[in-house]
């Protein structure tokens, strides 16, 4: 039960990985058929790991805002 809270933040690293490691396998093709220099074989991995943490700090602290917003609005008068 202790790893059930990190469920959606995993899935949030893991739809990052997929969209960085999409896009970056296009573009090497794009760079392959239009100057024969594709990307190295480990760099779409890398690109990948490093959009999903990206998106998850991103929407950590969008969270993070969103709930001190809150706060403060509950407690005017």
């Amino acid at each position: 039960m202790f790893f059930a809270p990190l469920v959606p933040g995993l899935l949030v690293v893991v739809v990052g990985y997929l969209v960085g490691y999409g896009l970056t396998v296009l573009v090497s093709r794009g760079l392959d058929a239009a100057f024969h220099a594709p990307l190295g074989p480990g760099v779409p991995e890398v690109v990948g790991w490093l959009l999903g943490v990206a998106l998850l700090v991103g929407l950590v602290r969008w969270l993070l805002r969103r709930r001190r917003r809150r706060g403060r609005a509950g407690h005017q008068k």
